[in-house]
């Protein structure tokens, strides 16, 4: 992911933080993208089948903005985008519109966008968002030549793909957060959850995407001037995928004869859990949707 030498702060990406206080939620926030996430989860199986468990694909960025009223939820409203971890925007809008060198490299790209429509707060204090999940992907097919002067794959055209469907986000109370809090900052969870048949295309073009692992706080300070250059140091917190288990190999580290199916992404369901760090939209961070 990175071209210079870089050493990362490791982060337990799985592990759930202390609660904190209940934080004063009133006004407009901007996600902070540089201290947000997205984790998409699905169905697999390990051991040719035998065991099931649920597997984090990937991480996603997350841009976006919340509009928060505490004496009236109804008037409330939540914008996010989340994209994979190639770049600090979206490469494409909504509406598929891209620049042509963002797709000099890659075959495809995903934008997954959620808009409320209607918020209530529910009686143990979190917030129901319903509204509209939109799928926005750029398609490009991969021919692939033979003979002597092959020199890889070439992309055809892009193909744009856009499909909307209803779904509902659960957001915790936000509570305050130690560094956020001191820039005028607060923090809050949330999580939709459906089945491939509910919205196929989604669930099927996050499977298949390539969602690289993201660094939060991503900092990285040039070298000193000297004969031992190393590259730039860069600290950061680290978020990737676990991989699944391992199949069993030999004592002899010869692979074992038999499928090689030994684990499977089945892909029946997905969850997408966020993870915001909010700040006063005065930061004058774009908003959600703008490139």
């Amino acid at each position: 992911m990175f071209k210079h030498t870089a050493v990362f702060a490791a982060a337990a990406v799985l592990a759930l933080g202390a609660p904190g206080k209940p934080s004063s939620t009133a006004g407009s926030w901007q996600v902070d993208t540089r201290h947000s996430d997205a984790r998409l989860i699905t169905d697999a199986t390990t051991d040719y089948g035998k065991t099931k468990l649920d597997f984090t694909l990937g991480f996603a960025r997350v841009r976006g903005r919340m509009s928060l009223d505490d004496a009236d939820p109804t008037k409330s409203s939540v914008d996010l985008n989340m994209y994979p971890a190639t770049s600090m925007i979206p490469v494409i809008d909504e509406d598929g519109k891209f620049l042509s060198y963002w797709l000099s490299n890659l075959s495809n790209h995903t934008l997954v966008c959620f808009h409320s429509k209607a918020i209530v707060r529910m009686p143990d204090g979190r917030l129901q968002a319903k509204g509209n999940l939109v799928l926005t992907r750029v398609d490009r097919n991969i021919e692939v030549g033979s003979g002597e002067a092959y020199a890889g794959p070439v992309y055809g055209p892009p193909m744009i793909h856009r499909v909307v469907h209803e779904a509902t986000f659960v957001f915790d109370a936000p509570t305050a957060d130690g560094s956020a809090q001191k820039e005028g900052g607060t923090r809050t969870s949330g999580s939709t959850s459906m089945f491939r048949e509910d919205f196929p295309q989604l669930v099927r073009a996050v499977v298949s995407t390539y969602w690289p692992p993201l660094v939060q706080d991503k900092n990285c300070e040039p070298p000193a001037a000297g004969e031992g250059y190393h590259g730039s140091q860069c600290t950061g917190t680290f978020m990737e995928a676990p991989a699944l288990p391992e199949a069993p190999h030999a004592a002899n580290a010869e692979d074992i004869p038999g499928p090689s199916d030994f684990n499977a992404v089945v892909g029946n369901h997905l969850k997408i859990l966020v993870h915001l760090r909010l700040m006063a939209k005065a930061s004058g961070e774009p908003a959600a949707g703008g490139n």
